[in-house]
């Protein structure tokens, strides 16, 4: 019965180790599960209701440019260096997400949805400040007039002369940024020229802003269809506009007016590859982002990934020239629905992004994601653009007559995201499980493998005892023996 004893406690050891050692193989696709359900974009999880309504709002900060010598400058015929303008700012702002009109489409593993955002300001200034810079809406006038007829060309001009347009303005900040101001020339405008395919934007409302759609609250997005990683985990996060083609892949060769296919920035797949660069696209800005890795670093006690952002393009590179841009086709899908200027360069306006600017002595200025690569989590982000416009001549536009050409900077501002604290301790939590799961495995084997060691060598050692020991009894007893038989036969 003693040899039976062994072997159970051998297999009991076996059957741990074994077990720890499967345990330790499958723990990463476990702890996998755990991090999709915690992600999970299914209707009714809480991930679910964290999307649709953010509690974290990521700060904006905006800076616009004051043209103070504007009166003089245009006045007379001057060169474009006296030009002067004053950066004024920052005017802070938090921004609010929500997301409507949102179905699941279980065929597919998909939710459609309109996006919808509203910024709201934290700080508070007794009076308006008043900024004089370049009437944008004259300005487009004078741009899309370059693609009409001759007879067109001058009814505009008679109707800026007519409506006492300056191609300068001097508006509140508030007016600038968000609300606008009632344009009665887009009325006009709307009347004569909105049936033509590349000024289909501009026309939608009366009143212009550098971000008029994003604070009109009974406005959505366009609709955009996103993955939620349940047929295959790799595409989580993956957005698309409603019309783009669901098999393509090849970012390069993408056109202006084409839908895309990428992240944006908001939510990403677990397991991140820091071998690969990541593709994000700002829909909103026009923006295609290439996010390169940078380093490893500790972030709140979390080892994440910096990625840097190296490059930032339109949708295409032709939309860069400012004088390059092609009206979109009416089969395609314009991008810029929803954004700066009540629409973008996607869409022709005179808006165009700046060089961006390096910062080599700060490296909090450069545009960089953080993000932890196990669960795929933002845990801080910041982006900053800025944008200009250029004053050109018309010969047809009377207003733009003899204008010397001028590059105006409009405005900048830059997007700063990170994690609250009680998001960071649930990720450390979880985390922490990952670790705990590994050790337990590792335990798990290392004690099974300890025990079956120890009873072999405890069997053996205690089976060569008990040899041992009955060896030497019974040669003592057969001296006993021979040595009581020759007393008895001397006594005889």
């Amino acid at each position: 019965m003693g040899c039976y004893r062994w072997y159970l406690v051998i297999g009991l050891g076996l059957g741990i180790a074994v077990t720890g050692l499967i345990f330790l193989l499958t723990w990463h696709n476990i702890f996998d599960t755990l991090v999709a359900e915690e992600k999970s974009l299914l209707p009714g999880s809480a991930f679910y209701k964290e999307w649709r309504r953010p509690k974290i709002h990521p700060s904006w900060q905006f800076y616009v440019y004051n043209w103070s010598n504007a009166q003089s400058f245009l006045s007379l015929p001057q060169e474009a260096s006296t030009a002067s303008f004053q950066e004024l700012g920052p005017y802070t702002y938090d921004e609010y997400t929500e997301v409507t009109d949102v179905k699941f489409h279980q065929g597919n593993g998909t939710l459609s949805y309109r996006k919808r955002t509203i910024f709201r300001c934290n700080s508070f200034y007794n009076q308006p400040e008043e900024i004089t810079t370049v009437n944008f809406v004259a300005l487009m006038v004078s741009h899309l007039a370059h693609n009409m007829n001759y007879s067109l060309q001058r009814e505009l001009s008679f109707l800026l002369h007519n409506f006492h347009y300056n191609v300068t303005v001097t508006r509140p900040i508030g007016q600038l940024l968000f609300t606008g101001q009632r344009e009665p020339l887009m009325e006009q405008m709307r009347n004569l020229i909105c049936n033509e395919k590349n000024i289909e934007m501009p026309c939608q409302d009366e009143r212009l802003a550098y971000f008029r759609t994003f604070n009109v609250s009974r406005r959505s997005s366009e609709i955009y269809s996103m993955d939620a990683g349940i047929q295959n985990r790799s595409m989580y996060g993956i957005v698309r506009s409603w019309g783009s083609v669901e098999d393509r892949t090849e970012h390069s060769v993408f056109r202006p007016c084409d839908s895309f296919a990428d992240l944006t920035g908001d939510l990403f797949p677990s397991r991140i590859d820091h071998n690969k660069p990541i593709t994000i696209v700002l829909p909103e800005l026009c923006r295609r982002l290439t996010l390169e890795f940078d380093k490893k670093q500790f972030q709140h006690g979390i080892m994440a990934y910096r990625y840097a952002v190296r490059v930032i393009r339109p949708f295409s590179a032709e939309m860069m020239e400012a004088n390059g841009m092609n009206s979109c086709s009416g089969a395609s899908i314009p991008l810029g629905k929803y954004g700066i200027l009540n629409s973008n360069e996607c869409n022709g306006l005179p808006l165009y992004e700046s060089e961006s600017v390096s910062y080599p002595k700060d490296d909090k200025k450069q545009l960089y994601y953080v993000m932890e690569p196990t669960t795929g989590t933002v845990l801080e982000s910041y982006i900053g653009l800025a944008y200009h416009t250029v004053l050109r001549s018309n010969e047809h536009i009377a207003l733009f007559q003899n204008m010397p050409a001028l590059r105006v900077p409009l405005f900048r501002f830059e997007r700063y995201y990170q994690l609250e604290e009680v998001k960071r301790v649930k990720l450390r939590q979880l985390l922490h499980l990952l670790d705990v799961g590994h050790q337990v495995a590792l335990a798990g084997c290392i004690i099974g493998i300890t025990i079956v060691l120890l009873t072999t060598i405890y069997a053996c050692w205690r089976s060569r005892r008990t040899r041992k020991n009955h060896s030497d009894e019974y040669s003592i007893i057969g001296i006993q023996l021979r040595s009581g038989g020759r007393k008895d036969q001397l006594m005889n």
